[in-house]
Order: structure tokens, then C-alpha cells, then sequence
């Protein structure tokens, strides 16, 4: 089959090898075109000036539309490079609209896929790093890195950051009695009410396996005190069956952080306020005052 302009043309667009090679043709052969088509339009060749002038004007302009085409071609690497520079140094996605067909811009397209694959399998697993897969709330590991990011931001604005911590009463039983499953179902019950009855800034996480720990930004013992009361009543109407209605149960510990506390003390504070309401008799609310460990 002999190949039409319009199949040779295709075979130009698809491969780098036949542009670069169309390229330097053109410019090797362009000073001896220029000089056919000189002596073609019938101007004298006594004069060696006139040649001479013709050869250096088309071999310079071989010359820089050589440049300037290897230049186009190679375009989509050297904004490959500046994006993944980009990307390296802020995490920015690389965008690129990238429109050729050749070897380039199929080795560009696969290295922008395949690092759009690679950020989307990472953000995956900084996301199973820092969350509980049964309740979908963050996990302690996160909540170690979260809690000095609110303090800091407490200090800046010179506003209170309390912190939560409840547990369900005597949760081991429904495990035992109901079975494993069941235990799961009032877990994953109650982090969908904690995510209903928080704002959009507060922080829930689960840190153990009935223990959950709330950090409430911008509130006060007192105000953390209500929606610690108001959480506890949401839990007592829960209906996970087969238990009955008022089994899901919780005691919760309060306290107002201290610009001066550690995350350690700030959950050592709330575990002491757990601890006070799990002995006074459990499904209750208990606030612990600033005092000295």
C-alpha cells in the first residue's frame, strides 16, 4: 500500500522520530532548495555576493526554525518537570492539558496518571492511618497529632479548648450476652450520633475499644458540659436492637484545658473526670475543676 500525504502527516503527528527527522531535513536541505530555487527564478551567477547571501540567510533560517521546532516538541517534558517540581514542593496537583500524540505526550500523560494514582492511594492511606475503619471517626494516632494543632490555635486566639472523654457503661456485657456484631452496631450507632451533634470545627475520635475522646474548640467547661449532657441523653434513646430501649448508656468526663497542659495532661484531666463519673453511678456527666495533678 502506498502511503497518501494524508497517512504520512498521521504518521508525523504520532511519532517523535519522524518530526525530529522532518525537521532536520528540512533545515540541512533548506540552503540548497533556496539556492534551486534561485537559479530557477533566472538571477545571475556572476556575481558570487548574491549566492553567498542566499546560502547564509536560508542555512540561519534552517537553523532557527530547527530550534524552534525541537523546542515545541519537547515543550510537554519541560512542563511535566516544572508540575512535578510544583508538586514536590507544595503537594499541588499537576494539571495538564495535554493534547499530542507522539511519544512525549504518551510518556507525559502515563507520568501524570500515574502520579495522580499515587496521591490518590496515599491520601487512602493517610486516611486509614488516622481513622477507625468500624466508626469512620478518627483514631488516636490522629488525635495525638490534632490536639497540639487546636492548642496552638487556643493560644493565638486566646479562646478556652475543652476536651470530652466518655465511655459506654458496661459495654463488655453486650458483647458477651449479644455478641460481637451487636457491640459493633452500638459503636457505630453512637459515632453517628456524636457526628449529628457536633459543629462542623469540633474533633471526635474513638481511642479505645469503647472509649471515644471529643475536642471542642472554642468552648467553655460549661459549655462543653452541655453538649456532653445532651449527647448522653441522645445515647439513651438509641434503639440498637435486640437491646432494649435505654441499654446504650455513657459516663462522660469534662474538663477545660489549661494553656499550660500537655496533650497528656489534658486527657489525664478528662480521664480523672470519666473516672469520678463512672463512680458515681454511671450515665452521667462529670466537669473536673483546674487543679494540679
Amino acid at each position: 500500500m502506498i502511503p497518501t500525504p494524508a497517512t504520512s502527516l498521521g504518521a508525523m503527528r504520532h511519532s517523535l522520530l519522524a518530526k525530529i527527522f522532518g525537521t532536520c531535513f528540512l533545515a540541512i536541505h533548506l540552503p540548497l532548495i533556496a539556492i534551486i530555487l534561485y537559479l530557477g527564478s533566472g538571477f545571475s551567477t556572476h556575481h558570487p555576493g548574491p549566492v553567498l547571501g542566499v546560502l547564509l540567510g536560508a542555512t540561519l533560517a534552517g537553523t532557527i526554525a530547527c530550534l524552534w521546532l525541537l523546542w515545541r516538541f519537547f515543550a510537554p517534558l519541560r512542563h511535566l518537570a516544572r508540575a512535578i517540581e510544583h508538586y514536590q514542593a507544595e503537594g499541588a496537583p499537576i494539571r495538564l492539558q495535554i493534547s499530542r500524540k507522539d511519544e512525549i505526550g504518551t510518556v507525559t500523560r502515563a507520568v501524570v496518571n500515574m502520579v495522580a494514582e499515587v496521591e490518590s492511594l496515599m491520601k487512602s492511606l493517610r486516611h486509614q492511618a488516622s481513622s477507625d475503619p468500624l466508626t469512620g471517626l478518627h483514631n488516636r494516632r490522629w488525635l495525638a497529632e490534632r490536639i497540639p494543632v487546636e492548642q496552638a490555635r487556643a493560644a493565638r486566639e486566646k479562646s478556652p479548648l475543652s476536651a470530652i472523654l466518655f465511655d459506654l457503661d458496661h459495654f463488655k456485657q453486650i458483647n458477651d450476652r449479644h455478641g460481637h456484631d451487636t457491640g459493633d452496631h452500638v459503636l457505630m450507632a453512637v459515632s453517628e450520633a456524636v457526628r449529628d451533634s457536633l459543629r462542623r470545627y469540633d474533633i471526635a475520635a474513638r481511642i479505645g475499644g469503647e472509649e471515644f475522646c471529643l475536642i471542642l474548640p472554642r468552648t467553655s467547661k460549661q459549655e462543653a458540659t452541655v453538649i456532653a449532657e445532651r449527647l448522653r441523653q441522645t445515647f439513651e434513646v438509641l434503639v440498637v436492637k435486640p437491646l432494649p430501649h435505654g441499654r446504650v448508656t455513657a459516663s462522660f468526663g469534662v474538663y477545660e484545658a489549661a494553656s499550660s497542659d500537655s496533650m497528656q495532661q489534658i486527657l489525664l484531666h478528662a480521664d480523672q473526670a470519666l473516672y469520678a463519673a463512672k463512680e458515681g453511678g454511671r450515665n452521667r456527666v462529670f466537669a473536673l475543676d483546674r487543679t494540679p495533678v
